[in-house]
């Protein structure tokens, strides 16, 4: 039986996740794949004390792509320049590479498309996106014969889990977001997850994969949950909805799409509304399969591991194609990414007034000529003389939302902030 020798460049949580798999499940690996797998190299800042001693550890990363007893490098440290100094080496030596490095590739894609191409190599990244669940490699070959129309996504499991929190417990986001630090969800420095940017770099490759086009992050819309406020929550409930941190891909005409990160409104009983917890989802909508929905954990050390171990069975043998985002660099089709507040859709209105402003609420109500569906509600917050309400719009183009908002502010000098809604109707 043929030996792969593996180097893994970083040992955190996925690193060891990694090399767990690799060893406790050895038996089932090489059954399936026909291969021995073998870490032959580690790197990372300091030893750790789950490695063999008897493998050989590099302080220096790089140093493993020169290492002539390893064939596949996986890259599990994260950032950009080291990254991607060890993949083009890697590739350079004619070895393959793993990596789970979003940032990576949806801000540098383009540029590793194109060393990707120049050594003939091959890269899996699988676990770049969703942890264990295989949308890349549905993406890439389960759709291939699809346009892929639409996407909408829950891509980060400590977001999804705080607004769940928030939702079942009725906990302010400040005390879900701790939850989420005590259970191991979230980060110290939370900002990547609640901020949307973890997000982002998902929505990005997923598009460029949709429609081979050149990865493109600088223009992605992008917003967080940390606005969000129990109030919102539960508003949006008395009228049926749920609010979820979605990632958004619509192709509108092959050459403009939307791709976006922002919390949405979902009625409650849209399927990917019912996803709750730590968990992710895809739902994607192609030209022939129609609708797909992908549930399943999207972060962990094994989990993520799991669509490592994958993707080194699968560069070991020879299945992962040559381009990285299904389509050579020099065809890339050029798609323009709308302005967010030319996204046209149904907007979640919440409006918070002193009730000496305000004489009668239908005087805010007159600004939306075409409301579908109001709802109000009292909220004392320590202060009895204010009143939060809430209404649901037709559809508007975004800037028309904004422009309503600033003459309704501009009379009554109120606080006032929308929520965007999406209507999937699966």
């Amino acid at each position: 039986m043929k030996k792969i020798r593996i180097a893994i460049a970083g040992l955190g949580t996925v690193g060891k996740g990694v090399y767990d798999i690799l060893k406790k499940d050895k038996k089932i690996l090489s059954e399936r794949s026909g291969y021995e797998f073998e870490v032959t190299a580690v790197s990372a800042r300091s030893k750790k004390d789950f490695i063999d001693p008897q493998i050989k550890f590099y302080k220096n990363p790089l140093d493993i792509a020169n290492d002539t007893n390893v064939d596949i490098v996986v890259e599990l440290m994260g950032g950009y320049d080291v990254a991607k100094e060890l993949l083009e080496k890697t590739l350079k030596n004619n070895k393959k590479f793993v990596t789970a490095n979003k940032a990576l590739l949806a801000e540098h894609g383009f540029e590793i498309a194109k060393i990707v191409e120049e050594y003939n190599g091959v890269i899996g990244y699988e676990a770049s996106t969703a942890g264990a669940n295989p949308i890349i490699k549905s993406f890439k070959e389960g759709f291939v014969a699809n346009e892929i129309n639409e996407i909408y996504a829950i891509l980060n499991g400590t977001c999804n889990f705080i607004l769940t929190k928030m939702k079942n417990e009725n906990q302010s986001y400040e005390q879900a977001l701790n939850d989420a630090k005590k259970m191991g969800y979230a980060e110290a420095d939370p900002r990547f997850d609640v901020e949307g940017i973890d997000t982002a770099h998902k929505i990005v490759i997923l598009s460029a994969i949709a429609n081979s086009s050149k990865p493109d992050y600088k223009n992605t819309y992008i917003q967080g949950i940390s606005s969000i406020t129990i109030d919102d929550i539960n508003l949006a409930n008395q009228l049926g909805y749920k609010i979820k941190l979605l990632a958004i891909y619509k192709n509108f005409d092959s050459k403009k799409i939307q791709q976006s990160v922002y919390p949405a409104l979902l009625k409650a009983s849209e399927k990917i509304a019912q996803i709750d917890g730590s968990y992710n989802a895809i739902l994607s909508k192609g030209s022939n399969f129609e609708w797909n929905m992908m549930i399943g954990r999207g972060a962990g050390g094994l989990t993520t591991g799991s669509a490592v171990v994958a993707d080194i069975v699968d560069v070991a043998k020879e299945r992962n194609n040559t381009f990285l985002f299904n389509i050579e660099s020099a065809n890339f089709k050029d798609m323009k990414i709308i302005n967010i507040d030319e996204r046209i859709g149904k907007y979640f209105v919440i409006i918070n007034f002193a009730k000496n402003l305000v004489k009668n609420t239908s005087e805010i109500f007159e600004f939306f000529p075409k409301t579908l569906r109001i709802t109000q509600a009292t909220f004392n917050d320590g202060d009895s003389d204010h009143i939060k309400c809430a209404l649901i719009t037709e559809t508007y183009e975004e800037s028309k939302i904004l422009d309503i908002i600033e003459e309704i502010n501009a009379k009554f000098a109120l606080n006032t902030k929308f929520i965007r809604i999406e209507e999937i109707n699966f």
